[in-house]
């Protein structure tokens, strides 16, 4: 079971490790003395974005320098277990009704949520980890399983930032052409008092959700990716352990990115922070099955046949693509209220549609789960399982089809000063 690998990247993991931890101690030096020195308005949110930065220091750095020192010394790794994926739920059940009850009381926040913030955030990470290795046979090691996992919240973490800023530039560029499209938006008074309104009753709502989801799928999918050639393809002699390494550096990217949005949620009340937190963890899948459909890929394109990775990368582009075109807006139309003043609100929205994209993405992550499921029982049962959509049976298709009618078409009626636009948009009349 015992897998070296290469001594470079043991030397890299514990140079990084070595950084993060160095990192994770200032930041916790700056939680332990800002709030004394250097008072902030919004204290909460503040410590919650020092407690992320302690978590990635001084979780993820001293388990880089563990386990490069070990690969470095020649250390065997033992194979990478977890318990059972039903304990994390049942802890991360604890968490949120303590962690609801702490911030709506203001129970000593600052010393019991911070904790509680980052097991919500991480729990449900690692059910689906625990889930997914138990079926296959723990194919990984230790570290392995380390290795992805910090490349996951350290090197696609920086990659995706990097080209999530830089990308909107180019597709500006891209665009351009489409002045009309600029023009329509212009006359909707971008930035003007009521520009919320006017926009969900226009036919551009179509276009501003197109983008919305969009924008992030393909930067993440490709930079969470980026670790799984470190591993070589001699070192992953089979796809368990190829999809095993990918869901282990998804796994590792979902967590910060839940604590960027359970954090902004957390501010606002207790209730607000459990129901996002619990809805995170129902699509906790997401980033790791996406990863991991990648990781299967890369492996297949030994044969040189790149059409492969490609095919699995625009897979786990659609898939999170579905997630974000639910989620984007569900964040932002919750989110208008606390941030931006009831000036802002949508008030022929309500929460009507808050409840149909909470099950939109319910629904999804169901899928999702069926998908993982399906994944590895033909990687454990030796089949190679064809990553193309029209893998799935035409039955499947339907009823996946009418669920989704069922949650789609009530979100249109809701849109009742936006539908009558939207449909001489699309048939003409």
């Amino acid at each position: 079971m015992e897998t070296k690998p290469s001594k470079f990247w043991a030397y890299i993991a514990v140079i990084v490790g070595g950084l993060l931890a160095l990192s994770g101690l200032a930041a916790l030096v700056g939680y332990l003395g800002a709030p004394i020195f250097l008072p902030f308005d919004d204290e909460l949110s503040n410590e919650l974005g020092q407690i992320a930065a302690i978590y990635l220091g001084l979780f993820c750095g001293p388990l880089a320098i563990f386990h490069g020192l070990g690969s470095i010394m020649g250390y065997p790794s033992n194979p990478f277990k977890l318990p059972a994926f039903y304990i994390f739920w049942i802890i991360l059940a604890l968490v949120l009704g303590i962690g609801a009850l702490v911030l709506n009381l203001g129970i000593v926040v600052d010393l019991i949520f911070p904790p509680l913030f980052v097991l919500g955030a991480a729990l449900s990470t690692f059910a689906v980890l625990a889930w997914a290795f138990r079926k296959m046979g723990w194919p990984i090691t230790w570290r392995q399983t380390a290795l992805a996992f910090i490349c996951g919240s350290t090197l696609a973490i920086f990659v995706a930032i990097l080209l999530e800023t830089t990308l909107p530039y180019f597709a500006y560029l891209l665009l351009e052409p489409f002045w009309y499209l600029a023009d329509g938006f212009a006359e909707l008074g971008w930035g003007a008092p009521g520009f919320i309104e006017r926009l969900f009753e226009s036919p551009l709502i179509l276009v501003f959700l197109a983008v919305t989801a969009v924008e992030a799928p393909i930067p993440e999918e490709f930079a969470k990716a980026l670790g799984i050639p470190m591993f070589g393809r001699a070192r992953i002699k089979n796809e368990r352990q190829a999809f095993a390494i990918g869901l282990a550096s998804g796994a590792g990217f979902a967590i910060l990115e839940n604590m960027l949005y359970e954090g902004l949620y957390a501010g606002y009340n207790g209730w607000s922070w459990g129901g996002i937190t619990l809805l995170r963890s129902i699509g906790s899948v997401l980033h790791p099955i996406g990863t991991g459909i990648i990781a299967l890929g890369w492996f297949r394109m030994r044969e040189g046949d790149v059409g492969k990775l490609l095919k699995a990368y625009l897979l786990s582009v659609g898939l999170h693509t579905l997630w974000n075109g639910g989620f984007e807006p569900l964040v932002y139309l919750t989110g208008l209220d606390y941030f931006a003043g009831a000036d802002a609100s949508i008030s022929f929205y309500g929460t009507t549609l808050n409840v149909l994209l909470i099950g939109y993405l319910i629904l999804l992550s169901a899928g999702l789960w069926w998908l993982l499921q399906r994944i590895t029982n033909q990687i454990s049962e030796r089949i190679i399982p064809d990553l193309l959509p029209v893998s799935v049976s035409r039955r499947t298709i339907a009823v996946w089809a009418v669920a989704c009618a069922i949650i789609i078409i009530p979100i249109g009626a809701t849109l009742s000063p936006a539908w009558d636009s939207i449909r001489k948009l699309v048939i003409g009349n």
